[in-house]
Order: structure tokens, then sequence, then C-alpha cells
């Protein structure tokens, strides 16, 4: 389908923001979700500061909290029906309504654990160990750029990851973490890149743009601390 817009369905828009399996994929997910973005976006963040609100959150959740509620509609879109027979402005409150319980339920979630990571807690995510390797982050940086496969590189990419800004290796770290998921080893299988997106407060677009400077400062750094020329 060359054009995604008005004439959707909301199911058939977040069915089409969370397959991102191939470039011509992302260019379809891309155009839904910023048909969805148009339609509901404004709503939810009004329902997210109601529900923040009434619960006593703190100030400025809310805004994190539309973003996850977002994140987490696109993966859960196989769940969203759309009822037949709908006028759109039925269609509208039906999917608003969707959306503001998902967004109750974070909220509710991250008041049980305040502990666990995330924006609306203020817990560090510290990712385990086991989660992504250095040689898989190496491996990924390896793919784009004229550099050694060997010990030598993995080690330069464990002391440079620190060195680039919270977001770039958040989006980084996340690639990883999606090549071994993604049984053709795409960058973002799935809907994630638009949940990351999501969740960083920016666009898909963004996301690889970070991802590609990412990539870059690394390998820059990599060159530079190896005796090697950055290119």
């Amino acid at each position: 389908m060359a054009h995604t817009g008005s004439q959707e369905s909301d199911g058939t828009l977040l069915y089409y923001m969370s397959c991102r399996g191939s470039p011509a994929d992302i260019k379809l997910s891309d155009a839904a979700a910023r048909e969805f973005h148009r339609r509901h976006m404004r709503a939810l963040f009004a329902r997210c500061a109601r529900i923040c609100r009434n619960a006593g959150a703190a100030h400025g959740i809310d805004t994190d909290l539309a973003q996850m509620t977002l994140a987490k509609a696109v993966q859960r879109a196989d769940t969203f029906k759309d009822p037949p027979g709908l006028t759109p402005s039925d269609q509208a409150r039906h999917t608003q309504a969707w959306l503001g319980s998902i967004a109750h339920n974070l909220l509710i979630d991250s008041i049980r654990n305040p502990n666990r990571p995330g924006p609306l807690t203020g817990a560090k995510d510290e990712l385990p160990a086991e989660d992504y390797s250095d040689a898989e982050l190496a491996a990924l940086l390896c793919d784009g750029h004229s550099l050694p496969r060997d010990n030598e590189t993995i080690r330069l990419v464990r002391e440079g990851l620190p060195t680039l800004p919270q977001r770039t290796q958040a989006v980084l770290i996340q690639t990883v973490l999606q090549r071994k998921r993604s049984p053709h080893e795409t960058y973002m299988y799935r809907g994630s890149a638009a949940a990351l997106a999501a969740n960083l407060g920016t666009t898909p677009e963004n996301v690889r743009r970070i991802r590609m400077i990412g990539l870059k400062a690394l390998a820059s750094y990599v060159q530079s601390h190896s005796g090697g020329t950055p290119k």
C-alpha cells in the first residue's frame, strides 16, 4: 500500500506501525505513525495529564506517560479491535478509551513497582551484562566500518560507549538487542524503532539518525585510540 492516510482505521494504522521488517514496511509504518499522532496524541496528552493529576503523580510525568502509552499501544497492536459501524467521532472515543486504559495501567504499575527502571519511576536503567555483549556491539560497528573484528576493537568499543550521549547509548544498545531478536538481523524489528522513538520523545527517523551518528562517533573513538585515522 503506497499511502497511509485519513481513510485508514485506527486498527490498521496500529498494525502498520508495528510492522518494520523491510524498507517498504518502514516507510508505511512511519506514514501510519504520523497519521495516528495527528488523530490522537493531543487527546492522549490531555488524558495522561488528567490521570496523573488524579493519581497525585509527580509533575512532568504526564509527558513520559503519554510517550510510554503510545509505545505500549504499538507493542499491543494485535489486541486492538475496530468495532464495525462506528462514526469517526465514536471511533476516536473508542481508541482514546483504549489508550487511556493502557496509560492508567502503566501508571498504576509504576506506583506498585517504584524500583522498576523507567521514566515514570526515576529508577536507574542498568542492562544486565548478559543482555548484550561488547562483542555484539563491536560486530554492529564493524559491519559498517573498516575495523578489525578483534579483541582490541571490542575493548575500545567498551571504553568508547560511555563517552557518547545517554540517548545515543540507548539507541545503539537497543539496536544490538533487536539484531539478536530478529530472524533477519534487521536493526529495529516489528515496531521496536517506533516504540524506542516514543520512549525517547523523538521520531523513528531521528532514531536512525542518532544510530548513524553514534556509530560514526564510536568508530572514530576506536580508530583514534588504536592509532588509526578516523574515516
